[in-house]
C-alpha cells in the first residue's frame, strides 16, 4: 500500500486540517493508531443546515479583548506544558474553556477548541496517560460543534471525533469514519467533498485485515465518483485507490483486470504505476507458476526503482496465511526479492510485520516538527492584565516529580494497543 502518501493526504487534511489553527503553536495531538481497546460508538444525528451562508457578525470590543485574553492564557499554558507543569497548564486550559464556551463568535470558539485539544493532549502525555480525561476533552468539542454550520467548526468536530475514536478501538474508528462520511456527504452545499474522499480512503485502510472485500467496495465508491472524469482531474486518492485495489483483489482472489485497465488509463505517466503493476502481476502469477524470468525482466527494466512509498505488510500477511506449502514458498520467494529491494537499497530499518497499518513515517516527521517548533517559540511579551488573571487561578503547591526529565521528547505520540 502507498502508506506515506495516504497519511500525507489523510493525517494532514483530517487531523491538522482546522483552518487558521496554528498547529505548532501549542501542544499538538498526533492522531493515534486505529488498533486500540474498546468503547461504545456515539451516534451522529443528521442536521438540516440552511442553504444560505450565515454571515459572521463583526467582533465587538469586548469579544476582541476576550480573544486577546484567551490567546495570552493559551500562551501561558503552553509555557507551563513545556516546563513540565502539567497541572498548571490544565488549570489554565480549564479557565480558557470556561471563558469561551458560551461565545457565539467563531474566533472565540476556535480558541475554545484549541484549549480542549491541548487539554486532551496534556492529559494523555507522559506521565499521566489519562485516557478518560482526554476523551472528556474531545467530547466538549463534539457536543458543542456537532450541530454548527460554520465549516471551520465542523472540521474541528471531525478532528475531535477521530481523535476520540483512536483512543477507543479499531471498531470505533471504522464506525466513526462511517458516521463522518454520512454526515458530510449530506451537506447541502457540498463543502466537504475533499474531506469525504479522504475519509473514504482512510476507512478502506481501517477495514484491511478485518473485511478486505468491504475495503475494496469502499475504494470502488471513491473510484466510481471519477469514472467519467478527465485524466487531469483524477485526484491522488483515486489513483492510489486503483493500485491498492489491485493488491486487495489479489489477496481476496478477485479479478484484477478492471483495476489494471484503470491504472493504465489514468496513471500511465506516473513513475510508480508500471513497476508496481508489474510487481503485483508477478506476485499474482507466482501462486501457480514459476516467475524467475519475469522477475529478471522486472529487475532489468526497473533496476533503479525501490518502492519508495509502497508497504508490503498486507501482501506479507496474506502469504503467511497460505495453506498450500508449495504455493506459499513460491510466492514468499518473489515477495522477498521485491521487499528486499526496497530495504536493501535504502538506509532504512526493516520494520516487523504490523497487525495494523500505521503512519509511522509521517507521525515521526510531525513529532519532530512539533519539537522543533516548540523549541523555537518566541518569548511571550507580558500583558498588563495577564498577571491579575493568573493570580486568580488555583495555586499548585506540589511539585511534579517527573518535570525535570519528562519532556525530553517534546510531544508524546498517542498510540495504544499494539
Amino acid at each position: 500500500m502507498l502508506r506515506v502518501l495516504l497519511f500525507i493526504l489523510v493525517i494532514v487534511i483530517l487531523i491538522a486540517i482546522a483552518l487558521n489553527f496554528d498547529f505548532f503553536s501549542s501542544p499538538t495531538l498526533i492522531k493515534p493508531s486505529s488498533s486500540n481497546p474498546v468503547k461504545k460508538v456515539q451516534v451522529i444525528h443528521k442536521v438540516q443546515h440552511p442553504t444560505i451562508a450565515i454571515e459572521e457578525k463583526p467582533i465587538d470590543s469586548a469579544e476582541s479583548n476576550l480573544s486577546k485574553e484567551l490567546q495570552l492564557l493559551l500562551n501561558q499554558a503552553q509555557l507551563r506544558y513545556r516546563q513540565g507543569k502539567y497541572e498548571e497548564a490544565i488549570v489554565i486550559y480549564d479557565t480558557v474553556i470556561k471563558k469561551s464556551k458560551d461565545s457565539k463568535e467563531i474566533k472565540i470558539l476556535k480558541l475554545f477548541a484549541r484549549a480542549c485539544l491541548n487539554r486532551a493532549n496534556t492529559y494523555y502525555s507522559y506521565p499521566k496517560y489519562d485516557v478518560d480525561s482526554a476523551i472528556e476533552s474531545f467530547e466538549l468539542i463534539i457536543d458543542k460543534f456537532q450541530n454548527k454550520y460554520n465549516k471551520e467548526l465542523l472540521l474541528k468536530y471531525m478532528e475531535a471525533r477521530l481523535n476520540k475514536a483512536s483512543l477507543i478501538s479499531k471498531e470505533e474508528i471504522i464506525e466513526t469514519y462511517t458516521a463522518l462520511i454520512e454526515k458530510f456527504q449530506n451537506d447541502k452545499e457540498h463543502r466537504f467533498e475533499k474531506e469525504v474522499e479522504e475519509l473514504l480512503y482512510a476507512k478502506s485502510f481501517a477495514l484491511m485485515g478485518i473485511d478486505d472485500e468491504e475495503a475494496i467496495a469502499v475504494l470502488d465508491s471513491l473510484i466510481g465518483k471519477y469514472k467519467d472524469a478527465n485524466k487531469s482531474n483524477i485526484p491522488d486518492t483515486v489513483k492510489y485507490s486503483i493500485l491498492n485495489n489491485i493488491e486487495l483483489s489479489i489477496i481476496t482472489a478477485n479479478d484484477t483486470d478492471k483495476y489494471v485497465d484503470l491504472a493504465n488509463k489514468y496513471m500511465s505517466d506516473l513513475p510508480d504505476t508500471k513497476p508496481i503493476i508489474d510487481m503485483l502481476s508477478i506476485i499474482k502469477n507466482s501462486q501457480d507458476l514459476d516467475q524467475s524470468e519475469a522477475v529478471e525482466a522486472w529487475i532489468e527494466e526497473h533496476k533503479n526503482y525501490n518502492f519508495p512509498d509502497w508497504d508490503f505488510s498486507e501482501l506479507r500477511k496474506w502469504v503467511n496465511k497460505m495453506e498450500v506449502p508449495q504455493r506459499q514458498e513460491r510466492v514468499r520467494k518473489y515477495l522477498d526479492i521485491f521487499e528486499n529491494k526496497k530495504y536493501n537499497n535504502r538506509n532504512v530499518r526493516r520494520v516487523p510485520i504490523r497487525e495494523e497499518p500505521k503512519a509511522t513515517k509521517q507521525v515521526d516527521k510531525q513529532i519532530d516538527n512539533v519539537k522543533e517548533e516548540a523549541l523555537a517559540l518566541p518569548v511571550v511579551e507580558p500583558d498588563p492584565y495577564i498577571n491579575d488573571i493568573l493570580e486568580t487561578l488555583p495555586e499548585i503547591t506540589y511539585p511534579d516529580p517527573y518535570a525535570q526529565d519528562s519532556q525530553a521528547d517534546g510531544v508524546t505520540q498517542i498510540y495504544r494497543g499494539d
